[in-house]
């Protein structure tokens, strides 16, 4: 018996289909001109031109902010797509340009790559794992850990949770932050380079909160958090004479409430306001509590 299925043509799609499809070409084409902007604006900076970086630098932000309204998406999850790339390059540009007076040396090893390749690689890599100063903090027992496995072992635990009753919100908490750890994790060991180190420590050995948002949980957004949020107002307060323990209480805070503007703004498109709130919520809640942690003893190693 032939059980074969016709070809289907891009005309028997329906309509909505071929609107979506022409409206993600159309987005993520407008899309690589920032990128583009973005990666050229690094080159020069390294370059030594500040003046272009500057004006890319400048260009790139806006052009990133116009996407939206010169490739609009009709699609909730395709728009998400497209606000989480708009928000990551937002953050990038600023983050560099924040650090613009510091020098981020080549580590990787070997012999330095030319300009466009450090650009390139300075674009590309979230956490600067071939570059130091970065903000990857990790534990020495969690070093050397077997990556693999222990995606094994969220997955089984991942599977497990799913045969609970799906109605507790605390089951489907864990399953929310395994989903996540998944997907990362998977996505990390097929695009990683090979010097990188893991992008998660396990979930089951986080032993404070502070500990799990430093160091457990991913920090491919540690640079932003500390550049555009942390060290302004751990610095910049006490200069006009507000305590440090407070002006680092306030930084603490100030990276808990960024990213809860940044997930806040990404989500935007699939959820409603009482869900946007819940999820602003989550963050600050968190940054309150690790801020208490910190001034009962809890951890101690944030600068």
């Amino acid at each position: 018996m032939n059980i074969s299925l016709p070809p289907v043509s891009l005309a028997d799609l329906p309509p909505a289909y071929n609107q979506l499809g022409h409206e993600l070409v159309k987005a993520t084409a407008f899309l690589l001109i920032p990128t583009e902007l973005l990666y050229f604006s690094i080159y020069f900076h390294i370059k030594g031109f500040q003046k272009v970086y500057q004006a890319l630098t400048f260009l790139s932000l806006g052009a990133f902010w116009l996407s939206p309204q010169v490739a609009a998406i009709s699609c909730g999850p395709a728009q998400c797509l497209q606000n989480f790339a708009i928000a990551i390059g937002t953050m990038k540009l600023l983050d560099i340009f924040a650090r613009r007076h510091s020098t981020r040396a080549y580590t990787g090893g070997g012999r330095k790559p030319a300009d466009w390749l450090l650009s390139l690689m300075i674009l590309t890599e979230l956490r600067y794992e071939s570059f130091t100063p970065n903000h990857i903090r990790v534990p020495r027992n969690q070093e050397n850990f077997n990556e693999p496995l222990q995606l094994a072992i969220h997955v089984g635990v991942f599977t497990i949770l799913q045969s609970l009753p799906q109605n507790i919100p605390t089951i489907l908490a864990f399953e929310v932050q395994l989903s996540i750890y998944i997907l990362w994790t998977s996505m990390q060991l097929l695009l990683r380079y090979k010097s990188s180190p893991a992008l998660f420590g396990p979930l089951y050995l986080a032993d404070s909160l502070s500990g799990f948002w430093s160091e457990t949980w991913h920090n491919a957004f540690a640079s932003p958090c500390t550049s555009l949020a942390y060290q302004p107002l751990r610095y910049g307060l006490p200069k006009y004479g507000v305590p440090i323990w407070m002006a680092r209480s306030l930084g603490i805070f100030g990276a808990f409430g960024l990213m809860a503007a940044f997930h806040a703004y990404a989500l935007a498109p699939i959820l409603s306001k009482p869900e946007i709130t819940r999820i602003c919520q989550f963050f600050l809640l968190n940054g309150i509590a690790t801020v208490a942690e910190a001034a009962c003893g809890g951890r101690r190693d944030i600068g």
